[in-house]
């Protein structure tokens, strides 16, 4: 049984020896994770969607230069992150959450369809603070929420010590769940407590 690290590498080889399909083959496999990883930098998936491309072909044109020092993913993430980083420094910054924005959550959510559109509700506009997140700590939290990478990758991508990356996630999720709290809080919405577990 082969590992994904096994297979990025087999299909690396074989892109090397000409076979574009591998190339095909790695691109098909990485994407969504490419996605999700811009999208939580950025937060807004048309910029993800751009970045994302960008990314891809950044991988196309330096493939060749992959030494295989570290995983394939970690590579590939890195250079993701640098575009993303890139594109967020030449942007305007991010617009602050507006009320307009935000929906009601019913009072008690309970287990119906209201809960599962509370939920829904939830989830879009974890997007928006993930946003409001310095990209010291979103970007941590993104790689281990979003690419469930563990602790000790996350410190190789950023070139952090274990101990301060486990601390900046700790601290992405606590201002993350600040951000909700401080939101629901001044909208004046009960029920929301519980959609966080």
């Amino acid at each position: 049984m082969t590992t994904p690290a096994t297979d990025d590498s087999a299909l690396i080889a074989a892109y090397r020896q000409g076979d574009d399909g591998a190339l095909s083959s790695l691109v098909e496999r990485h994407q969504t994770a490419i996605y999700r990883l811009a999208l939580g930098v950025l937060g807004s998936p048309h910029d993800a969607e751009d970045a994302a491309q960008e990314s891809l072909i950044a991988m196309f044109r330096s493939l060749h230069a992959f030494r295989g020092e570290s995983r394939f993913t970690t590579w590939l993430y890195r250079l993701t992150l640098n575009t993303c980083l890139k594109r967020k420094a030449r942007a305007r910054p991010d617009a602050p959450l507006s009320d307009e924005d935000s929906r009601a959550i019913p009072d008690n959510p309970g287990r119906g369809p209201d809960a599962e559109a509370s939920r829904r509700w939830l989830r879009e506009q974890v997007g928006g603070f993930l946003a409001a997140l310095p990209n010291a700590y979103r970007v941590p939290v993104v790689l281990s929420d979003a690419l469930d990478l563990p602790a000790s990758e996350i410190a190789g991508l950023l070139d952090l010590s274990l101990p301060a990356a486990k601390a900046r996630i700790l601290r992405g999720r606590r201002q993350l769940r600040g951000h909700i709290e401080r939101h629901c809080q001044e909208a004046g919405l009960t029920g929301w407590r519980e959609l966080l577990v």
